[in-house]
């Protein structure tokens, strides 16, 4: 993740705007996008055309029909038969641009929404963004924040609160040369991984030959262990015969939790304070869990660090300066996050660097077995540059291009989030629509983008070969670079983006070297469902069988 220079021209216009005067900034923006085309040159939609016409309100756009007290919450349901919420809401995207266009209105309890699938539009979105960007809060987390007394960590504040945490945390997570030093403990991690893998699948001859039960839950240990590890210095026990149970406790609680996130959040806070459903009481205690744990994890690392302190002697007794201590010792010692500062953020980062990491890593792996040629691919180019024993490091991992593009066309496919939430400062002029900024939420439907014929050939396809980079970056690459942003964009992008990918990127090298990814003919298709994130719909099966030049 790196901040965004930004440049900007602004010549202020009047607009005539419905029987209204309307004043915005037109602007000429000289921000680059990931693929090197100036964001100007972006058409101002997919299709191209450029029409004079006058500009429209809020209440001219497309949308459902939004009832008293529930908005159009009904489309989740209509026409759902049997099919649970978390199936219904992906493919409801595509319907909902084909019946509405690509810029239309949602109406859910005390919140209007624009949705954008228009990557023009995003575009100008995201470019628009002041030094504070400010996103949809959940405003069931802010409730349980209010009745429980808690602070928001990184991922949630806002404003100058926001900032303060980011650019604390930041300076572990974001720079290159830092999160590199990370590498060496996460492949020790993998080594334990592997090794692991080899003992829990099923044996040879066995009716599921060299599947892994519960895959899912193996990937939330090595994932939780690698976070764990970065955050507090000291290995968690994860990934031993006997787990830790504070460890599986939590990473339990955040499974649980964002089962219920989806259909809690639906109900607005108000109805809660009348009556809490059991989904709801659900969805505190899994939050309360997770702050247990995390004052736990703490606790016991404040006092590690203390009794260190005392054992050592007078002269290398002083504390560890800044970029010299570990993660958890930065931030006790930057001087500006409190005690309750430093706890939201933990459990921030723990939280949202488990369930989606190790989820990624479960699409990544059903993309090798579904992709048997684009695995040779991969592993050739792995194999070229490590060998079979020699371990990734963030400088072999540069001279791996195909497998970067691997993880980016599985995030292409699988986004982590089917929508990213913005609520733009300004007032924006998108496809025509006048949209007020400050309090209108606009959310990407970055699933639906990814999977756009009109900017990916053959969007259905995985080809990781797409992402690789040309010498000339054409039109059409730099629209999808804005079509497919699984980490978001800008000062807002996801904090824990390189860790997230230098974690996957050393992960899937070890795999191509050590296993064959296939997938067991009797399996069933996978679909995504979305659970908080995008998620297999059921268990995942792939099979682990060992190369034939490596000895277990």
């Amino acid at each position: 993740m790196a901040y965004v220079t930004r440049t900007m021209k602004s010549a202020h216009s009047i607009i005539a705007c419905s029987s209204r005067t309307v004043l915005f900034k037109k602007e000429h923006s000289l921000i680059r996008s990931s693929r090197g085309l100036p964001l100007s040159t972006l058409p101002s939609s997919v299709n191209d055309t450029v029409t004079k016409q006058p500009i429209k309100t809020m209440s001219d756009l497309p949308g459902p029909v939004s009832l008293p007290v529930i908005g159009t919450i009904w489309t989740f349901f209509v026409g759902a038969r049997s099919e649970p919420l978390g199936k219904r809401i992906l493919p409801m995207q595509g319907e909902q641009v084909k019946k509405y266009g690509r810029i239309f209105r949602i109406q859910l309890p005390g919140v209007t929404i624009v949705a954008l699938a228009d990557p023009a539009d995003v575009a100008k979105v995201l470019r628009a963004e002041t030094k504070y960007p400010k996103r949809f809060q959940f405003p069931i987390l802010d409730y349980y924040r209010e009745k429980r007394q808690k602070i928001p960590g990184v991922f949630f504040a806002e404003g100058p609160e926001w900032y303060k945490h980011r650019s604390v945390l930041s300076k572990r997570m974001l720079r290159p040369k830092e999160v590199a030093d990370y590498a060496s403990g996460f492949n020790e991690i993998i080594t334990d991984f592997i090794h692991r893998l080899r003992t829990v699948r099923e044996p040879s001859g066995s009716e599921k030959e060299n599947e892994v039960g519960e895959l899912d839950s193996e990937l939330f240990k090595w994932s939780f262990e690698s976070v764990a590890e970065m955050l507090f210095d000291k290995r968690f026990g994860c990934l031993e015969p006997e787990v830790n149970k504070e460890a599986q406790t939590f990473i339990k609680a955040v499974g649980d939790f964002l089962s219920n996130a989806i259909g809690v959040g639906f109900l607005p806070n108000w109805f809660y304070k009348i009556y809490e459903t059991q989904q709801f009481k659900k969805f505190f205690d899994n939050f309360d869990t997770m702050y247990e744990c995390a004052e736990l994890f703490i606790g016991r690392r404040i006092n590690e660090l203390e009794e260190q302190q005392k054992v050592q002697s007078h002269h290398s007794s002083k504390a560890a300066e800044g970029d010299k201590a570990g993660f958890f010792e930065f931030l006790l010692s930057s001087g500006k996050l409190t005690k309750d500062d430093l706890l939201a953020s933990v459990i921030d980062v723990l939280f949202a660097g488990v369930d989606t990491t190790s989820n990624t890593m479960q699409w990544m792996l059903y993309m090798m077995a579904k992709n048997p040629d684009k695995q040779d691919i991969l592993r050739h180019e792995v194999l070229s540059v490590l060998g079979d024993r020699t371990l990734a490091t963030p400088t072999t991992l540069a001279q791996m291009p195909y497998l970067k593009a691997w993880v980016r066309e599985t995030l292409r496919l699988y986004p982590v989030l089917s929508t990213i939430p913005r609520i733009p400062a300004e007032d924006l002029i998108l496809s025509g629509y006048l949209i007020p900024g400050g309090t209108t939420q606009v959310d990407f439907f970055t699933y639906y983008m990814g999977r756009d014929e009109k900017v990916f050939e053959d969007a259905e396809a995985f080809k990781p070969e797409r992402w690789l980079r040309k010498k000339d970056v054409t039109l059409t690459e730099a629209v999808e670079a804005f079509s497919s942003i699984p980490f978001g964009f800008g000062t807002r992008m996801c904090l824990g983006r390189r860790i997230a990918e230098l974690e996957l990127h050393l992960l899937l090298a070890r795999i191509v070297q050590q296993f064959e990814i296939s997938y067991p003919p009797d399996a069933e298709e996978v679909e995504p469902f979305m659970r908080g994130v995008t998620i297999p719909d059921r268990a995942l099966r792939v099979q682990f069988g060992d190369r034939q030049s490596v000895k277990n």
